[in-house]
């Protein structure tokens, strides 16, 4: 089992301490007191939004989640970074576009 602390943030309400729970094929989004998701892992989308947020949604509710430790959860959950953005935050859609296309 894997737990990710950090914070929670809901389109319509403030910011919440709380965790993302990885295990045995499912996701839990958990605050201190009450389970908010329970998805089933192949049904999770998380989108890289920038370095420390993550868009997670599985259809029907979506959550930003702010972990303590991006490139941990990053690596568990298996976010997806959109490299076809034309302002890329992390520059790697301009690095590898030069790298591909001939000047």
């Amino acid at each position: 089992m894997s737990v990710f602390g950090g914070s929670l943030h809901n389109h319509d309400q403030a910011p919440i301490k709380g965790s993302v729970q990885i295990e045995d094929g499912r996701v839990r989004i958990m605050t201190d007191r009450r389970r908010l998701a329970s998805w089933d892992q192949s049904q999770v989308r998380c989108e890289r939004s920038s370095v420390f947020r993550f868009e997670l949604s599985d259809g029907l509710a979506s959550y930003e989640f702010h972990p303590a430790d991006p490139v941990a959860f990053s690596d568990a959950i298996g976010a997806v970074v959109d490299l076809r953005a034309p302002k890329s935050r992390f520059g790697l859609a301009d690095r590898i576009r030069q790298a591909i296309e001939p000047d």
